[in-house]
């Protein structure tokens, strides 16, 4: 925790756009209570979300990225965001990319990360999605490397959002739901904003999170919320991760 009690909250995602899409909710609740939340992206997602960038160069393309992901985040509330370039399509989880990733967790020293996707990173499904998930569980934070100072986060949490992964025939029913009924409004703008959409696609963006934060929802009794595996065996509804 921070000096005045406060958690901190580490996201990680395979592409820049993921934290929005499958937590955004859930950040911006731990930004309305005064937790420290820091996003990490482990690529600038270049083949995914970019269409409208075709016939860029990669760095300009990394730019554009880059700076939509940054108005995305302070849509949250969020200013730290950092982006770590392993390259998408794939992602490979190759010794010197979970070692930079462990010194990240060093770094930041969370008391919670949330990265995805249950059951993806199990079953090696999922692409970059997977793989980002995989990472997390491996990544060596608790090496004493170059100084750093080891840590183990109290608890990391996977995200179960998406349709390839409620529909997978060996989806694990979460057990952790964070209402997101007051700030799914910031999760769609920020979602908006990251994939650079023209205001034509709103309707269907926010059907879209909507409907599928409306079914998670309604099975813990609220209008809106994000589910996750927790660390923790007992089927619940939170305000916020912890």
């Amino acid at each position: 925790m921070t000096e005045d009690g406060r958690l901190k909250v580490l996201v990680v995602g395979a592409h820049p756009s993921d934290p929005f899409a499958n937590v955004g909710g859930t950040i911006a609740k731990h930004v309305n209570r005064g937790d420290e939340v820091i996003l990490v992206t482990l690529t600038y997602g270049v083949e995914v979300h970019t269409e409208y960038l075709i016939g860029k160069s990669e760095s300009e393309i990394k730019r554009t990225v880059h700076e939509k992901a940054m108005e995305a985040a302070a849509i949250l509330g969020v200013v730290d965001y950092r982006f770590l370039d392993f390259g998408d399509t794939p992602l490979v989880a190759t010794r010197d990319n979970l070692i930079q990733l462990g010194e990240v967790i060093q770094d930041v020293q969370p008391n919670i990360v949330i990265s995805s996707h249950v059951p993806l990173r199990e079953t090696g499904l999922g692409g970059d999605h997977g793989e980002a998930g995989r990472m997390v569980e491996k990544a060596p934070s608790w090496r004493q490397h170059f100084g750093r100072k080891s840590h183990r986060p109290k608890a990391i949490y996977f995200s179960i959002t998406d349709i390839a992964t409620v529909n997978h025939p060996i989806y694990r029913i979460p057990d952790t739901f964070v209402d997101i009924t007051d700030t799914i409004d910031q999760k769609i703008d920020a979602c908006m904003t990251s994939w650079n959409l023209p205001l034509e696609d709103l309707p269907r963006i926010d059907n879209v999170f909507r409907g599928m934060g409306g079914e998670h929802g309604r099975s813990v009794g609220v209008k809106y919320a994000e589910p996750f595996e927790s660390p923790w065996l007992h089927r619940r509804a939170v305000e916020h991760l912890e």
